[in-house]
């Protein structure tokens, strides 16, 4: 399955098989994971990976809104120290979602879980936090958590291009831009918020942020980032000390980083 494919394929899936997922896949997983670098400055994340061989009721912790227990076999733990670093969980953690995904596994980003529990079980210290959880397995397909309840949530829908990419009516996009925009588009974010507005010039893209969730930007920007990696040489992201301006009648943004490809 390409990019584009896996991108366009993945949905949250919050109930799972108890079948045990590719070793090479979960090995992979990890080691992308443990090799990560820091692409938006010095703040600091770490990982870790549950399985189904870890012989624990931890990696069933996830909690889809205090309602509906997600019991999944493997988890990722993202843990950081600041905002910045919920960016950085979001930015490293997508492109192993989509991994998962092209490889046939489901998966489901977690705000809610057992938070007391994962600090003892990973021993977070007082500056750290854990900003994220992810599920994943073999999907167990149908149920009113796979289905219905993804309409209910509003899961499916997403945002116009001319109401995320900002100055699209006054650019003629060239095709590849506008694909670029659409794949960050079909993003996960909580709440299927899609906070995160791009201005684009001259190879050149802006991000910003209507609210407080960073690792919404961080995802959104890693869809963009992986689908400008296919097709342009050099992608490069940069923290601009003077940013392009961003014109909304929303709420007020925040400069998030800039790509350049």
């Amino acid at each position: 399955m390409s990019l584009r494919e896996s991108i366009q394929t993945r949905k949250s899936v919050r109930r799972y098989k108890d079948t045990c997922v590719e070793r090479n896949i979960v090995i992979e997983v990890k080691n992308d994971l443990q090799n990560y670098t820091s692409k938006f400055g010095t703040s600091r994340v770490r990982f870790e990976v549950l399985t189904a061989e870890d012989e624990t009721e931890v990696a069933k912790l996830g909690f889809l809104w205090g309602v509906g227990k997600i019991n999944a076999p493997y988890c990722i733990i993202g843990i950081c120290e600041d905002d910045q670093g919920m960016q950085e969980l979001g930015f490293a953690l997508e492109p192993e979602v989509l991994k998962l995904t092209s490889a046939g596994y489901g998966t489901c980003w977690l705000g809610t879980f057992d938070r007391k529990a994962l600090n003892l079980k990973f021993n977070v210290k007082e500056k750290e936090q854990i900003g994220v959880v992810i599920a994943f397995g073999a999907a167990q397909e149908g149920g009113f958590l796979n289905s219905s309840f993804r309409k209910i949530a509003g899961s499916t829908k997403r945002k116009e291009i001319k109401e995320i990419w900002m100055n699209y009516p006054e650019v003629k996009a060239a095709e590849e831009i506008a694909m670029l925009v659409k794949m960050s588009i079909l993003a996960p974010s909580s709440n299927n918020g899609q906070p995160v507005r791009v201005i684009i010039k001259e190879k050149r893209a802006d991000f910003f942020l209507i609210g407080n969730s960073r690792i919404d930007a961080g995802i959104f920007m890693s869809h963009f980032y992986l689908c400008a990696s296919e097709i342009c040489d050099n992608v490069n992201i940069s923290i601009e000390s003077y940013p392009l301006e961003c014109y909304t009648q929303e709420k007020a943004t925040k400069y998030v980083a800039s790509i350049f490809f």
